[in-house]
């Protein structure tokens, strides 16, 4: 079968969807004989006959029928590949990565992914996942884009967008011993119980101890572990309000209401940006993301983010 060419399938497929060897011939500017030549050709280098010409429309042979979705596999193949890279040598990007944070709610960043998806179908898209802030994934390359908390200032080597912010709340467990206390919860109860606090994956040893307020606390490296061994009764701890919504309502977790966390006066809440970095230009698929987000939030259709 050496020798079969994208051009063979291009025919095989317009008689197909023309019903006629004449109208492929008119659809593809070719003469009659031409299309016959290439169909003939084809057949003999498949080794099988693709059509039955002894009615008055060609037909498609069991051969024929079974062959054809893959020659049209192929041509789509190969349309993509086309696409693909034209669109590289116009300057669009072949992927996209965006380090996202636990701490930052997604649903806004996930709808705009699906437009995404149909205004740049060519665009791979690669997510990974963060915990603390960290810009390290920006820093190494690893990243385009990346949605964190912003704990302390980024700076200006960073072009960010504001998406908002996330309050923090502390929980336990309704049969924790810190559940049963009314009011606001003092230090020293709050020290009298195993904390349990979240560090970086990439950082995982904790280079500034941020609102621990436990003498003894046990370290976890993301917040779905940290959220169940809350909902377990191992510890409390504080995590982003929207990862416990549901169980504060269903009352399988408590609100808790300490004097003081990490030397404030009430419980913080985290602003969220999305970020880049000025020495890094994002290509038009991720310039587009990034500008994308950023209207929503100035809209304020934030959609739970």
């Amino acid at each position: 079968m050496s020798g079969i060419t994208l051009d063979q399938f291009k025919v095989f497929s317009a008689i197909v969807e023309t019903g006629s060897f004449a109208a492929a011939a008119r659809q593809l500017n070719r003469t009659q004989s031409a299309v016959t030549y290439t169909i003939q050709k084809l057949e003999e280098q498949t080794g099988m006959a693709l059509f039955d010409r002894e009615h008055y429309r060609p037909k498609l042979t069991k051969s024929g029928q079974s062959l054809l979705p893959h020659a049209q596999k192929i041509m789509a193949t190969v349309t993509s590949y086309r696409t693909h890279a034209e669109s590289m040598v116009r300057g669009l990007e072949a992927s996209v990565s965006i380090a996202l944070s636990q701490f930052a709610p997604n649903a806004s960043l996930i709808k705009l992914l699906a437009d995404f998806q149909t205004r740049f179908p060519t665009v791979r898209v690669g997510i990974s996942t963060i915990t603390v802030q960290t810009t390290e994934k920006l820093d190494n390359g690893s990243a385009d884009l990346a949605l964190l908390p912003e704990f302390i200032p980024l700076g200006s080597t960073y072009r960010r967008a504001s998406c908002g912010a996330v309050p923090i709340v502390a929980v336990a467990s309704p049969d924790h011993p810190l559940a049963a206390l009314k009011g606001k919860i003092p230090v020293e109860a709050m020290e009298a119980h195993s904390q349990i606090i979240t560090s970086g994956r990439d950082i995982p040893d904790l280079r500034r101890n941020y609102a621990v307020q436990s003498l003894n606390y046990w370290q976890v490296n993301d917040l779905e572990t940290k959220r169940l061994l809350i909902l377990g009764g191992v510890g409390w701890g504080g995590i982003p309000e929207h990862m416990v919504t549901n169980h504060l309502a269903d009352g399988t977790l408590v609100r808790l209401d300490p004097v003081t966390w990490d030397g404030l006066d009430h419980m913080p809440e985290l602003n969220i940006v999305f970020a880049y970095r000025q020495d890094k230009p994002l290509g038009p698929a991720a310039q587009w993301l990034f500008d994308q987000l950023s209207a929503t939030m100035l809209s304020g259709n934030h959609y739970n983010i």
